[in-house]
């Protein structure tokens, strides 16, 4: 579905207002839960440039108002972007509830993808949690599913929390190799508080 536990909002709304990121990539939007976050982040005068996103449902940019919210919102599918992007980066790189959504082997591709290329990789993932197609929406169905060992490979933080629905959540934290050591790397800090 189109929307997300809202489990991790502070957290993330947190974390995106100490990165303030000149660029942001938000990957499968839905409803544009983050994108609207992040516009709420800049009507406070926290600094975040500019803000795209990639959907693949064509009929939630027009129910959703999703050019409304992100300065540029393209049609597509983001597995491909390792095909069409080569030269692609930005500061800070959202999946909210997307990466269940697409084939193992094509998430993993997408995350080497994205970890070559950003500062940040923001993941939110439900662990086991079985969902079809949604009001007829085939993309809403999870066909993979994640554990935090999918993303020791990155050094990544990883944390999990029981959501409302009874369903678990995981909130991935990556720094990806566009980071600077010395200046970039608040995921490792260990004052960084997520949970």
């Amino acid at each position: 579905m189109p929307y997300s536990d809202t489990v991790f909002d502070r957290h993330v709304e947190s974390l995106i207002g100490r990165m303030k990121p000149a660029s942001v990539l938000d990957i499968g939007p839905g409803a544009g839960k983050y994108g609207r976050m992040i516009q709420s982040l800049r009507a406070e005068g926290v600094p975040i440039g500019h803000l795209a996103a990639i959907e693949i449902d064509n009929s939630y940019i027009e129910q959703f108002g999703l050019r409304e919210i992100y300065d540029v919102i393209q049609l597509g599918d983001a597995t491909t972007l390792p095909d069409v992007g080569p030269d692609a980066s930005w500061d800070l790189v959202i999946l909210g509830d997307v990466l269940e959504h697409f084939r193992k082997s094509r998430g993993v591709d997408l995350i080497d993808y994205l970890y070559y290329r950003t500062k940040y990789l923001l993941l939110l993932i439900p662990i086991d949690y079985v969902q079809g197609a949604w009001e007829g929406h085939h993309a809403e169905a999870h066909i993979s599913t994640w554990i935090p060992e999918d993303f020791a490979r990155y050094k990544a933080r990883c944390v999990t929390s029981n959501a409302g629905s009874g369903c678990e959540i995981m909130l991935v934290l990556i720094n990806g190799l566009q980071a600077k050591a010395e200046t970039d790397l608040i995921f490792a800090d260990a004052d960084v508080e997520i949970a």
